[in-house]
């Protein structure tokens, strides 16, 4: 059995080493902004005209990831590198309802870019944080993932994340776009909001989601649409007229509304009335749910839906416009 000092030194040595190899892909990043109102997720203020964020280079021909919320309204964006260097940065692209944003810098020099990770994430492991909280500059914090799979709304500004990582390594204002990262320094997370009333929750954008925003650039430019399924849906009312006409005592799905004639799912076979159920195996208890896992994907892949219809539970799949 290690002592009580030799396992401190073993857990002191791994967020070290993480840090050290996250650390030269850590941006600060500065905004200025119209002022705007107070979120109670993302910890901005009232009167807020200077924004203060975190962000990593993702590709060391100059692309750096961050949040949506951290350069929203932004009517100019400045990022300041680990090694001291200050310069101007470019919007290429922002989602607001993934809270994902990637920028571009002009280098004439490779940045030093982190690694995304591609291995999966269990509660109980170790994270790693770096940022720039209150603006105080580069810092680290630690801590363990809590749960994963976790849902956040904000009704202040009507956006709901789904598939977060829960950890309860310290995030502040200012830590938003940063990178969450494992014991090896590789990126399994962007943080992206807190729970200010809570103790130790906060909350990171999975790799999973980051690499479907990536993969909707067009290299690297900025994408015209979404990715469409063609259907109208709502939640599932809990109506009990509308129950029984529908021949179904499910009350968790999506509800198709309309079909658009010649669309996706109207060539897949999915009819006004069919309850979605899931979508690659994924529950889907709401619009919101379909919609996050739809925008995972790009035009032209494939999607397996999850139906009842009639009560029969039945499969089709989908090619997504």
């Amino acid at each position: 059995m290690p002592s009580d000092k030799e396992a401190l030194d073993a857990y002191s040595t791994v967020v070290i080493n993480a840090a050290k190899r996250i650390g030269p892909a850590v941006v600060q990043i500065e905004t200025n902004q119209a002022p705007r109102g107070y979120n109670p997720y993302f910890g901005f203020g009232d009167r807020v005209v200077a924004g203060l964020g975190s962000g990593f280079v993702y590709d060391a021909k100059g692309l750096l990831l961050t949040n949506a919320h951290v350069v929203a309204n932004a009517a100019s964006i400045n990022v300041k590198f680990a090694d001291g260097r200050s310069q101007p940065a470019a919007l290429v692209h922002a989602d607001r309802q993934e809270d994902l944003a990637l920028l571009r810098v002009k280098t004439d020099e490779p940045l030093v870019a982190a690694q995304l990770s591609n291995e999966g994430l269990e509660p109980g492991q170790l994270v790693v944080a770096i940022g720039n909280p209150f603006g105080l500059g580069w810092s680290v914090t630690a801590g363990v993932v809590s749960a994963v799979g976790r849902p956040v709304d904000s009704p202040q500004d009507g956006i709901s994340l789904r598939n977060l990582i829960q950890t309860q390594t310290p995030i502040n204002p200012g830590n938003s776009g940063g990178p969450l990262v494992n014991g090896h320094g590789k990126v399994v997370g962007i943080t992206t909001a807190i729970i200010p009333y809570g103790q130790g929750i906060g909350f990171a954008i999975p790799v999973d989601s980051i690499n479907a925003f990536l993969d909707r650039m067009d290299n690297h430019a900025r994408v015209p649409g979404r990715v469409s399924m063609g259907v109208a849906v709502i939640s599932l009312p809990f109506d009990p007229t509308l129950i029984r006409a529908l021949s179904t005592h499910q009350q968790a799905g999506v509800l198709v509304v309309e079909v658009a004639p010649g669309g996706p799912a109207a060539r897949a076979g999915l009819r006004r009335g069919d309850i979605i159920l899931a979508a690659d195996n994924r529950t889907t208890q709401d619009p919101r749910d379909l919609s996050s896992l739809i925008q995972r994907h790009k035009p032209g892949d494939s999607v397996v839906i999850t139906i009842l219809r009639e009560s029969r539970v039945q499969q089709v799949k989908v090619t997504l416009a």
